[in-house]
């Protein structure tokens, strides 16, 4: 098998265990130039001194820890992406690990093939970032920073971000999940006069609720148990700069009143702190819930709603602008890293129609996982229509039939039925703890936040199901 990219990139892999430094060096071999290092302080050399693409480092080391590396590859390498192994899985260390700027953790054990697959992901997201025809030069299709579109949506959507990132305004971004919300947000902050600062997003939906609290406020040493120091929160973080704060229907009411009075007086207080601390940071929220029946029902603070409702921004779904499916499959394609010696030439005229005539519930996001797919099990030099997930070829939501499931290879068909029973089985989770996510995911024995990922991954909104309990399910 060839290298991706003839090796143009490089993964350093951090680790104190010997036999998973060769392990994965084995598994990457052929995808990268694979680095090594036994402990962070030698990592950090490495970083310093090599151009490095991915980082795969281990949370637990002798001399600093995984999160310890991150800062430092951020301070030394910013434009890494850095990817944390641990064996101690925790919600805390998870989030902490992303709002710092990980693009994803593994946890300990896992299949080395899974462990490469998300290597290759952060590959294919650093060669967004690299000129030539590897990169995102988009030319006249790039209406917004690191967003591509020809469609007359993504030409209103352009012109009323541009004109909305000039001032300090509140912006609030609508669509549905996968729509691109943050990418809007990020080029809001791009545009405006605060981007040499720091852009700092967090999703409220991933965060457990009494953990929100502390990470936009912050605290002060002894105001709880496990606080033995004190801690900015986001709020200061994004001190001159932006706060993304992304699925803020999901925050809780209590919280809602105290960003309420952030965002009216412009200043916070930490936790256990009787002084308030003025902050200057621009924030934009995002939902794609209907805030305003939300406001009905008393689910969503009235008052935030109107601090909220200055400068409105709706992400048009995917469906609403197919002219721009083709451009973003064909620039998703040049973004992966080779995974095969046959060279790949696009996708057959079949295969741009069959996604055109799909409504993409996930929208963008999905898009891209599809193509991810289909360069993984093409057989040609062209993805064609057989390479494309089932799904794609017909309404998730009907069962084959039999003549219809004798039509696809052996593969293609325990992948539809893996994604059938997944699908099922997620919905009828939700449906028994009536829309709970958090609830649901322990039902499910996965981390709330992994449980989240899965629901996207499947198109399934949970907000659907609350309130749908069945009588008998719970007790």
């Amino acid at each position: 098998m060839s290298s991706a990219n003839d090796k143009r990139f490089t993964v350093l892999v951090v680790d104190d265990k010997k036999n998973m430094l060769s392990l994965m060096k084995k598994v990457l071999r052929d995808d990268a130039r694979v680095l090594t290092a036994e402990r962070g302080l030698d990592a950090l050399k490495i970083l310093e001194a090599e151009p490095v693409d991915v980082v795969l480092c281990d949370l637990r080391m002798p001399d600093m820890d995984g999160v310890e590396v991150l800062k430092l590859c951020k301070r030394v390498r910013p434009q890494a992406e850095f990817i944390l192994m641990t064996a101690y899985a925790s919600v805390a260390t998870a989030v902490e690990a992303l709002r710092l700027g990980a693009y994803d953790y593994l946890t300990k054990p896992f299949e080395p093939q899974a462990g490469r697959a998300v290597v290759l992901r952060a590959m294919g997201r650093a060669a967004a970032a690299l000129p030539g025809p590897e990169g995102t030069s988009a030319g006249d299709d790039e209406v917004l920073p690191d967003m591509l579109g020809r469609s007359p949506k993504m030409q209103e959507l352009s012109s009323l971000t541009k004109r909305v990132a000039g001032s300090d305004a509140t912006v609030l971004l609508l669509g549905e999940t996968g729509s691109g919300k943050e990418r809007v947000a990020r080029a809001l902050h791009r545009l405006s006069h605060r981007s040499s600062q720091r852009f700092v997003a967090v999703n409220c939906a991933a965060i457990p609720a009494e953990l929100l609290e502390s990470e936009l406020f912050g605290y002060v040493k002894g105001s709880f148990s496990g606080a033995n120091k004190d801690r900015a929160g986001l709020f200061e973080e994004a001190h001159k700069g932006t706060l993304f704060l992304d699925e803020i229907g999901e925050m809780r009411l209590s919280l809602q009143a105290k960003l309420t009075r952030a965002l009216e007086e412009r200043a916070i207080r930490r936790l256990g702190e009787s002084r308030e601390r003025q902050v200057d940071a621009r924030v934009i929220a995002a939902t794609h819930r209907d805030i305003e029946a939300m406001v009905r029902n008393e689910s969503f603070r009235e008052d935030l709603w109107y601090r909220l409702n200055v400068a409105v921004v709706s992400v048009p779904p995917l469906r609403e602008r197919r002219e721009d499916i083709e451009l973003l499959a064909t620039h998703f394609l040049r973004e992966l890293p080779s995974v095969s010696d046959v060279k790949l030439f696009g996708f057959t005229p079949a295969a741009i129609q069959a996604m055109q005539e799909y409504d993409w519930p996930g929208n963008v996001r999905q898009l891209r996982a599809a193509v991810e797919r289909a360069s993984v099990v093409r057989m040609g030099d062209r993805i064609d229509v057989g390479d494309l997930p089932p799904e794609v070829l017909r309404r998730a939501e009907n069962p084959l039939s039999d003549s219809t499931l004798a039509e696809l290879s052996w593969t293609e068909a325990q992948e539809q039925g893996r994604r059938e029973v997944a699908r099922r089985y997620l919905k009828e989770v939700l449906q028994r703890h009536g829309g709970q996510v958090g609830d649901a995911a322990a039902h499910a024995g996965v981390e709330r936040e992994s449980f989240y990922r899965l629901l996207r991954r499947y198109g399934i909104q949970p907000d659907e199901y609350r309130g749908a309990v069945q009588p008998g399910d719970q007790d």
